[in-house]
């Protein structure tokens, strides 16, 4: 393969990828990064707006920050792929040339734009396996980098004329076989190819086709609520909010919301996508949760409990919603130690306590625990802390402790059934995410559930100095300082 050839490739890759497709897939499942999913790919569980990304990168000219979960998080359970919509009724055989301008007539002339192919794709070169893998491990000049980009930018421009003309035929043929009974197919097979256009321009950020997405859900909703059409077209909005919130949520927290909110239209208006409409669901509560979006993640979390009582994401919604209410409320902890002792934290009273919800393989945790362990030992008069261990294996979890010197106590289950994200406490707050750290005032109510090593010390003064003036100069627990 030629250097030439070879951009081509490279450049279509990019194309593909990226925000500037026409035709491809139904967009049938919520996108990661730009691209519209593809009919039967399983549903993502989690969007984490907020966190470093670690893989993905963002698309040409978009300025977007893609994200990917970091290890420590729990993505929500049941991942079962979800069934994508039927094959397009245009893509069936016609038994004989159709009238021009007929519904079949402007059907396939969507099917031809869709396969036409892109402008030098037909290069092609004759050489060696052994040669094409040498000039593929050639490196690419500065030249070759803006032949790439030039390359990118005429396919951009022909994908968004091509994606211009289904949009243009299918809006024709939906005006001629919306009040056709018989040709509800043809309507959906219109319908489908819109919505596949105008997410594509969308994700390129044209604003009218974001608009036109938004009104198309509400349009095709109206005219048959339980149509394929109309849920094809609030599943549309649903990858765009989504892309959009992976995108641009570090910036633009709307798009989650966005996100929650039309993931949660789905799930009420369409009885029948139950799969999809859970696992939607637990993807946009985990978004909102780890945004700072409390009331989204809640309402959420709380459509999941009402709506999909007897899914196993109801009964994790359940522990989170057990968490989100702490605050202010005395804690229920108990638990086996790894010593075989029983640990409760009413022994603690007096004292303020730390609570850590750890695992080794937790890389934030490992992060933070430099600077917890430090404000730990400055604190160690006024608080103690107690570890709640999210491992299976107790080999791994008695050597980290000997490597970083961690004495606190540590509930960890000696029935391995009941460990790592099984431990009954993990499960009865829906714990997803380590570390999760609380603190709990001398009098053992919770005060925060949302600790982390940046700021346990300015809350372990702000809760203990107003403790220590209700007690009226009474000696605490571990004496003064």
């Amino acid at each position: 393969m030629t250097s030439v050839s070879r951009l081509w490739c490279v450049a279509v890759i990019i194309c593909l990828m990226g925000t500037v497709g026409c035709g491809g897939s139904t967009p049938s499942t919520p996108v990661a990064e730009n691209q519209a999913a593809a009919p039967g790919e399983g549903l993502p569980t989690l969007a984490i707006p907020g966190v470093k990304p670690t893989a993905a990168k963002p698309a040409p000219g978009t300025g977007g920050k893609p994200v990917a979960t970091q290890p420590g998080t729990r993505t929500a359970t049941g991942t079962a792929p979800a069934k994508g919509p039927a094959a397009p009724a245009g893509d069936i055989a016609v038994k004989k040339e159709p009238v021009k301008n007929s519904p079949e007539w402007l059907l396939l002339e969507i099917q031809r734009i869709k396969v036409m192919p892109l402008p030098g794709s037909e290069k092609n070169t004759q050489k060696s396996e052994a040669e094409d893998d040498l000039d593929n491990e050639k490196p690419l000049t500065a030249a070759e980098e803006q032949q790439l980009k030039d390359e990118f930018e005429k396919t951009k421009v022909v994908r968004r004329e091509r994606n211009l003309q289904v949009i243009g035929l299918a809006e024709d043929c939906i005006r001629k076989t919306a009040k056709q009974p018989d040709q509800e197919a043809e309507f959906d097979a219109a319908v489908h190819y819109l919505l596949d256009a105008r997410l594509q321009l969308a994700l390129q950020g044209d604003t009218a086709s974001i608009e036109a997405l938004y009104d198309a859900a509400r349009t095709f909703y109206e005219r048959k609520p339980q149509s394929a059409s109309a849920v094809e077209a609030q599943l549309t909005l649903v990858n765009l909010t989504h892309a959009n919130a992976l995108r641009y949520g570090q910036t633009e927290p709307k798009w989650i919301q966005e996100f929650a909110k039309h993931s949660q239209l789905y799930a009420t208006r369409f009885t029948d996508e139950e799969a999809r409409a859970v696992s939607l669901l637990s993807a946009a509560a985990r978004s909102c949760e780890l945004a700072g979006l409390t009331d989204d993640a809640k309402n959420c979390y709380s459509l999941l409990i009402t709506k999909f009582k007897d899914t196993p994401q109801a009964q994790q919604a359940l522990g989170v919603v057990r968490r989100f209410q702490l605050k202010g409320k005395t804690l229920e902890l108990t638990g086996p130690t790894m010593d075989g002792d029983d640990l409760t934290i009413e022994t603690y009273r007096g004292k303020m306590v730390i609570v850590v919800f750890w695992a080794t393989h937790a890389k934030p945790f490992v992060q933070q625990l430099p600077k917890l362990t430090a404000t730990m030992k400055k604190y160690e008069k006024y608080a103690t802390t107690i570890g709640v261990n999210l491992d299976a294996d107790e080999g791994m979890v008695e050597s980290f402790l000997e490597q970083t010197g961690i004495t606190w106590p540590q509930i960890f289950s000696p029935n391995r059934a009941l460990r790592g994200w099984n431990s009954p406490l993990a499960v009865h707050y829906g714990i997803n995410n380590l570390p999760t750290i609380w603190l709990v005032d001398p009098n053992g109510v919770v005060t925060d559930t949302a600790i982390d090593a940046e700021n346990l010390e300015s809350r372990l003064r702000e809760v203990y100095l107003p403790f220590l003036k209700s007690t009226q100069g009474v000696k605490p627990a571990g004496g003064t300082r």
